[in-house]
């Protein structure tokens, strides 16, 4: 059984906040003189870990200018001795050093081979005979494209074999990879054949994976890996029969949402959650009654249900930060989903049974929530904030859910179409409207104003790091005497909520706290209190990593500046579109698979007639009511756009 060392030096990443602790175990190897000759393979690749943080200009802080410039001519000489010592592996010799190598060391091992091409010296049998003393490892084999294309024909053989192959396939193309690992190969000699066939016998073996089930439904098809219908088929049958098998044995935890409109009610709007887990909203219907003229009944769609937030961004779109630790890595997600979640579900019952419950509602009342739209997009808008005078909506007027889902599709291309060409050109000419029968991609859709969301640059890595130690409910620096039993989820609820003391902290606290500093996040001030340098951007930061976008015209006039200094820095960008990436996504996951290919593909179905069956009134009710509020969605973002035009028009 392979030996771990968990006192050896790993390098992980430059980001990787263990880095000191790694280079504390190593620091007397570094004072040490270099060897003439090593002998040990382990003490090879702890050398070449350690070289790597000395190449990444990763010190510890102790260190001085004379000490960190020995440190480098040091790792000069580890480099000299690790490709001295890697020259002499070859076939002779590669299963005694291989069989050798720490757990903890497989990964630097095989880098090497791969990096000095070691691997031409390695017998095709010997590879063999590696990969089938060690299955697993073909994991990390496949990290290494030179190992892939050297190895190919074996890795392909083993591969048609081996029974977790189908995962790996699903892997390369389908798994979002959470933990951001070493990007994965697959042989140019496995056919797209040859991959289907190993996908379709998985489905039929007894290890199949439920988790993967749904991969192979959902697989996007790419030119060199194709699903086809059979076998998403098989795949659909299968995940339906395993779903029913679990849930009949296990009664899962219940939640549910109910929707009340109440005369007389203290509030005009209240919630509550009883023992059975079920969410019980209540609405003033007395409110409702005294605004009665369209817009206002319109405008109940932010007062009352809360579809947009202050700065009127969608409430309904899922949040990374609001799924759990366990939803995010437990089980498999395709890179190609949309990620839900318990709290994206229940927003979307939730605002379904809103929007169902309403429309009823106004019906009892003597309104049609279709007039009202119809009447806002074709009046209101023009008559507040100066849009086109000219702007069409049809009322679906058919009976039944499947025809007027099918009338509303679209009168909801017409829409976004409309505003594309009132933002382009000042006015709508349904002539030319016309002219172009293709459905507008919704990320397509401009805004009339410039620079008006505000988006976290996701390629400055030390700012991530920066803001998980601030917001992430996983960071250790919240959990400090005296304040343990406050139970603070966050570095800045804590900060924001007491004076903390940098010396309160224990040692092993304290990489993160000096990282904050030296990135001039945070500072230690004359009493030793731990203070945040600058708290507007902390305010734009926590908020996009709450929301994943910020309205920049819906921010003070400070927290523009700021955000306007943050982009010079390059901490956050500038872009500008009627829905943001976030709202994109969303729409996108009802309204078609281009982005997620889990999406409900609503606009395809109905547009091109390969929706459900007319009979199938349940589902075709669903559709029009989700139809109909993105319809709404739609119209808000709208709006919220031409207010936003308008108040800057107006103070020019």
């Amino acid at each position: 059984m392979r030996k771990t060392d968990l006192t050896k030096v790993e390098f992980h990443s430059k980001e990787d906040m263990a880095g000191g602790h790694n280079l504390q175990k190593g620091e007397h190897i570094l004072r040490c003189d270099t060897k003439l000759n090593y002998n040990d393979i382990n003490e090879i690749l702890e050398l070449y870990n350690i070289k790597k943080y000395i190449d990444n200009d990763l010190y510890l802080k102790s260190w001085t200018e004379d000490d960190i410039k020995n440190f480098k001519q040091k790792a000069v000489e580890y480099g000299k001795a690790i490709g001295e010592f890697m020259a002499t592996i070859d076939d002779s010799n590669i299963l005694i050093l291989y069989g050798n190598t720490l757990r903890n060391y497989i990964h630097s091992f095989w880098e090497l081979v791969s990096n000095q091409s070691i691997f031409k010296r390695i017998s095709k049998p010997n590879f063999s005979g590696i990969l089938t003393n060690e299955p697993h490892i073909i994991h990390e084999i496949l990290t290494h494209k030179n190992l892939v294309d050297y190895y190919n024909k074996e890795i392909k053989n083993f591969l048609l074999t081996y029974s977790q192959s189908a995962e790996i396939i699903l892997s390369v193309y389908e798994i979002k990879d959470v933990f951001g690992k070493n990007q994965k190969y697959l042989p140019k000699s496995l056919t797209v054949e040859e991959k289907e066939t190993i996908l379709s016998d998985y489905l039929d073996s007894a290890e199949v994976n439920y988790n993967y089930i749904g991969l192979i439904q959902n697989a996007r098809n790419r030119n060199d890996f194709k699903v086809s219908d059979k076998t998403r088929l098989k795949a659909k049958r299968l995940h339906k029969s395993e779903t029913e098998k679990f849930f009949a044995g296990n009664n899962g935890t219940r939640y549910g949402v109910s929707v009340s409109f109440s005369e007389d009610a203290s509030k005009i709007k209240d919630g509550i959650i009883d023992d059975d887990f079920v969410i019980n909203y209540s609405y003033s219907l007395d409110f409702i009654k005294q605004k009665n003229d369209s817009f206002l009944l319109f405008q109940n769609f932010i007062v009352l249900f809360e579809y947009l937030d202050l700065q009127r961004r969608i409430n309904l779109v899922s949040k990374k930060n609001k799924m759990g630790v366990f939803e995010k890595v437990m089980g498999v997600h395709s890179k190609n989903d949309y990620k839900g979640g318990t709290e994206f579900n229940l927003m979307e019952m939730t605002s379904q049974v809103q929007l169902v419950a309403y429309n009823k509602v106004l019906s009892d009342l003597g309104f049609s929530l279709e007039n009202i739209l119809h009447q806002v997009f074709t009046s209101s808008f023009q008559e507040k904030y100066e849009f086109a005078n000219n702007a069409r909506f049809s009322i679906p007027s058919a009976t039944s859910y499947f025809e007027k889902v099918r009338l509303l599709a679209p009168e909801f291309e017409s829409v976004l179409k409309q505003f594309k060409l009132f933002v382009e050109d000042g006015s709508i000419d349904f002539e030319l409207l016309q002219i172009s029968s293709n459905p507008t991609a919704i990320k397509d859709i401009p805004s009339l104003n410039k620079n008006k969301y505000i988006y976290l640059n996701e390629d400055n890595k030390e700012l991530e790091v920066c803001i998980n130690l601030f917001f992430s409910d996983q960071t250790l620096l919240a959990y400090v005497e005296p304040f343990k039993e406050e139970h603070y989820h966050t570095f800045f609820d804590l900060l924001t909520n007491e004076q903390v003391k940098f010396s309160s902290y224990e040692e092993h606290q304290k990489p993160p706290l000096n990282y904050l500093i030296e990135k001039e996040f945070i500072f230690i001030d004359s009493n030793n209190f731990v203070q945040i340098t600058n708290p507007a951007r902390i305010i734009i930061l926590r908020d996009l990593f709450i929301n994943e976008v910020a309205s920049f015209y819906r921010y003070s006039f400070e927290l523009r500046q700021e955000a306007e200094r943050m982009e010079t820095e390059k901490m956050i960008f500038f872009d500008s579109s009627l829905f943001s990436k976030p709202e994109q996504a969303y729409l996108n996951y009802f309204l078609n698979k281009s982005e997620f290919t889990n999406g409900l593909d609503l606009r395809n179905s109905y547009l091109h007639g390969t929706q459900a069956t007319p009979d199938e009134v349940q589902k075709h009710e669903y559709a029009y009511f989700t139809y109909l509020k993105l319809l709404i969605l739609t119209f808000l973002k709208i709006e919220d756009d031409l207010i936003i035009y308008k108040a800057i028009k107006d103070r020019i």
